[in-house]
């Protein structure tokens, strides 16, 4: 019996084996899992379960993607501790970051184990899966929909998505309450849907808990509720047609102390739901690798990269990239991750050094080009010159992949950094980069400061407006708003002026450290 107990003992107490990394490939995300390969693989068959469902409720083609840079790249590893403090805040069971190139995402591969006081409450408490597809419900709008939607609306249909119920045979439930939210739902609604309905424009900080929590029971009554059918389709295409919110939400519901009325009933019945069959549903289909023992060195460097980094932090980064580098030079995956953190701490000639290993290592490598040509684009910001050199390697990256955004916008960039008459190629490559990430925060403001450059306010308000509405509030949000303001009043020169100097200072913000992600 002792030695039974002295072995379960040391069981217990033993450092647990470091899991592998795994690289799931699906039609649209790359995940890189620390787990065995079974989860790896499920965590990602569920993934594009979830992009196919959004598809068939949204009546949208399926197509995979043309290209590496389309693919949501979701990073896998340590559990809730782990990420938050990759995010920087303590408990964040997961973050998305949208970004031309390869938006990225980061989720815990073990949840936490809750004491047993804890664990009665746990449902109630978000988990990384809910907060994945949340994200990727912000990250699939943006990419698919050109309209502006209120906060409301854009925070209530990604938690109706989120709760996502998948059967074996390709069907799957949608309507599920997030548990989250329930207990602020049965204490009463303490915030009118009247409020969130004619106040679409200018949000302020009490309305966060009434786009998440009553801005996800008004997206359920209007979906579900056979009685409102139609009056939410018809309500999102007058708000896009610039109609007063207040006539809008009166003109597509009626009379508003009912709905509120209505609503409140509503969410003390047994909620309804669907069950949706996708027509010609397909087990998606999963390339699973084992990463090598030199892909597996640079991770952590790779995920602190790909989170960005400030100016304190970015030096520390490129001296790990370096120790790994050392130990395999001759690795194409370590020089390109070494390119980027040397790049991003400002070390250029290391930059570019790295990136030519690379481009030795693999002579096709899209990346090694845009990290070479940002090296230049760098070096122009005091040598006009250098701006030349930098087109040449965008050109070079554009014709090896040319439904990557980053190519096309940095070559842009060439142009607007010489200060010079921007020609017309370079700003058709602006407009397609836009069509090709229109979830990049960046790549939006440029082409609606272009837009306002040649006096195209109606089209650079159409830009803009879905980052005026953002649901998180901001001072960046603030000012843009205010922006669109101004072309409201048909100041577009006041408009270009405002969003250049809200550029200029988000720039500013993130060389100083205050913002951590850089690029």
């Amino acid at each position: 019996m002792l030695r039974t107990l002295l072995v379960l003992l040391a069981l217990l107490t033993a450092a647990p084996a470091r899991a592998e990394w795994w690289e799931a490939k699906t039609d649209h995300f790359f995940v890189y899992s620390q787990s065995s390969a079974r989860e790896a693989k499920d965590f990602a068959e569920k993934l594009e379960r979830f992009d196919m469902s959004l598809r068939s409720l949204q009546n949208i083609k399926f197509s995979p993607a043309t290209s590496d840079s389309q693919r949501l790249t979701v990073f896998r590893s340590g559990d809730i501790g782990d990420v938050g403090r990759l995010a920087g805040s303590a408990g964040i069971a997961g973050f998305y970051i949208p970004r031309a190139g390869g938006s990225v995402a980061f989720v815990p591969a073990r949840e936490e184990i809750k004491s047993n006081i804890k664990s009665i409450a746990r449902h109630n408490e978000l988990d990384s899966q809910t907060v994945l597809f949340h994200e990727y419900s912000h990250h699939f709008m943006f990419q698919h929909f050109s309209g502006a939607y209120p906060a409301w609306y854009v925070e209530g249909l990604a938690e109706t998505y989120s709760t996502i119920d998948f059967n074996p045979d390709g069907s799957f439930h949608l309507g599920n309450p997030p548990q989250t939210r329930a207990e602020a739902l049965l204490g009463g609604l303490n915030f009118s849907p009247q409020r969130l309905l004619t106040n679409t424009n200018k949000p302020d900080m009490m309305d966060i808990y009434g786009r998440y929590t009553v801005g996800w029971l008004l997206t359920h009554y209007l979906t579900f509720e056979p009685s409102r059918a139609g009056q939410l389709g018809n309500y999102l295409k007058l708000i896009n047609g610039g109609t007063d919110p207040t006539a809008t939400a009166r003109q597509a519901f009626g009379d508003l102390d009912k709905l509120n009325r209505d609503l409140d009933r509503y969410k003390n019945k047994q909620l309804p739901g669907a069950l949706v069959k996708p027509a010609n549903y397909v087990t998606p289909t999963v390339e699973m690798r084992r990463l090598t023992p030199d892909e597996e060195a640079i991770m952590r460097v790779e995920m602190r990269s790909k989170r960005g980094v400030s100016r304190k932090t970015a030096k520390d980064v490129a001296t790990d990239a370096q120790g790994v580098a050392a130990k395999f030079p001759q690795s194409y995956p370590v020089q390109l991750a070494l390119a980027e953190a040397e790049l991003d701490a400002e070390r250029y000639p290391e930059a570019e050094a790295a990136a030519d290993r690379a481009m030795a290592l693999n002579p096709k490598s899209v990346e090694a080009r845009i990290f070479k040509g940002r090296v230049y684009l760098e070096r122009g910001r005091t040598d006009p010159k250098q701006l030349a050199t930098a087109r040449t390697w965008f050109t070079q990256a554009f014709h090896l992949d040319r439904d990557n955004a980053v190519p096309l916008f940095s070559n842009y960039m060439t142009y607007f950094r010489a200060g010079g008459p921007i020609p017309e190629t370079a700003l058709v490559g602006l407009e397609r980069s836009f069509e090709l990430a229109p979830f990049d925060g960046e790549v939006r403001l440029v082409l609606a400061r272009q837009l306002l450059a040649e006096k195209k306010g109606k089209l650079a308000r159409s830009v803009i407006i879905p980052f005026a509405l953002a649901p998180h509030e901001s001072k960046g949000a603030k000012a843009l708003r205010d922006v669109v303001d101004l072309i409201d009043a048909n100041k577009v020169d006041e408009a270009y002026t405002k969003l250049a100097a809200e550029m200029e200072r988000q720039e500013q913000a993130a060389k100083s450290g205050k913002e951590e992600d850089r690029r």
